[in-house]
């Protein structure tokens, strides 16, 4: 039987790997090979029994290193009768798309992010504009590859969440109260959620200083729930909260984000860098929570109501966006995150995500086995 393979450098829980461990395991539900080759991680144990992970170093950007696994490619698609070989970043890619030529197999890509580009990068990023598709997350990304590179064949899927996980429910409801209690919040305080790696690209510093400005009579509090390395940002977040007298609560490590996201009044997404997706924004409107977001990457087009969107640069614009969103009354922010969660399950619900794969993988198979 022939089959697909993914390849990445890694399988830990980043986006990318979430996508590729729900993609792989319907497409074997659904009676098609399916194997991932990376150099590992835990996300390995949650691949179904018919999905075969073959650990390869391709998280390596050296030259040689991703000429040896080209060549290791080319052994495994002949071993195991692959007919598709599929991307999700670039030293891998261009091990796969060496193997894919050496073999004559499919190759497809999927472009998860807004690299940056100047020669070198842009000769380095062309591997990922040549998968026949190359899949991308949004409308955004889809311009993204255009623009540096006119001509490509574009499929837009959305990531997609599973939005049945991503709801409310007793169980969530009695962390959130046990959350509340611990930290002893009046009940007209508001929370301020923002979910993601504590690292400068993701906002958090951004979010503080826009809260300097703030003109309410009780402060929020602001919760940040992520893992973070970097000590000395850490630091530098808890001591501006102090200065402008804003409580601020750190969680790292949390598995299930559900009950932070059931806490909070709002969701900020404030990152700096555009995002090829957004899927704390998507996990958040499944939540029915009201979500802010900026106007860089794919936030815009995912939340669609510019009444919650700020200028990526301003302080003040992002101030102004969460005083207008904490002062609705309850009624209001609930018919808000009711159309959030509508939205999230018509356009963004895993769904859309594995049909969209297993189209172009039929597709494919259709060329090569005829």
């Amino acid at each position: 039987m022939s089959g697909i393979i993914k390849i990445l450098p890694s399988f830990h829980t980043g986006g990318v790997e979430q996508s590729t461990l729900l993609v792989v395991n319907y497409v074997a539900e659904k009676g098609l090979k399916s194997y991932v080759a990376s150099s590992g991680g835990i996300l390995e144990k949650k691949l179904s029994p018919n999905v075969k992970h073959i650990t390869l170093s391709l998280n390596s950007k050296n030259p040689f290193k991703i000429l040896c696994n080209a060549i290791k490619l080319k052994r495994i698609i002949s071993e195991y009768n692959i007919k598709i070989i599929h991307a999700g970043s670039r030293a891998p890619a261009w091990s796969g798309y060496i193997a894919a030529k050496l073999t004559g197999i499919a190759f497809v890509t999927t472009y998860h992010g807004a690299y940056g580009q100047n020669f070198c990068k842009w000769h380095y990023n062309r591997v990922m504009a040549l998968g026949k598709p190359v899949v991308v997350a949004s409308k955004y990304m889809e311009q993204h590859v255009l623009k540096y590179y006119p001509g490509t064949k574009c499929v837009n899927i959305p990531s997609g969440i599973d939005t049945e996980f991503f709801k409310g429910n007793e169980e969530i409801e009695e962390k959130s109260r046990q959350l509340k209690a611990s930290w002893s919040l009046e009940p007209d305080r508001k929370v301020i959620l923002l979910v993601g790696r504590v690292t400068r690209i993701k906002g958090h510093e951004f979010l503080l200083r826009s809260l300097a400005c703030f003109k309410t009579k009780k402060a929020p509090i602001v919760l940040f729930v992520g893992d973070s390395k970097n000590t000395k940002l850490m630091e530098e977040l808890k001591l501006k909260a102090d200065q402008i007298n804003v409580q601020l609560l750190v969680y790292q490590g949390e598995p299930d984000l559900r009950p932070f996201y059931n806490v909070a009044d709002v969701v900020i997404v404030p990152t700096t860098k555009p995002e090829a997706f957004g899927r704390v924004t998507v996990e958040a409107m499944s939540m029915e929570k009201v979500v802010i977001g900026n106007n860089l990457g794919a936030s815009s087009e995912i939340i669609n109501d510019p009444t919650w969107i700020f200028e990526s640069s301003s302080t003040e614009s992002l101030s102004n966006t969460i005083n207008k969103a904490l002062s609705l009354p309850a009624s209001e922010m609930k018919v808000i995150g009711k159309k959030n969660r509508e939205r999230a399950k018509n356009l963004y619900d895993v769904s859309k995500l594995v049909e969209g794969h297993m189209k172009i993988y039929n597709s494919l198979l259709k060329v090569e086995l005829a």
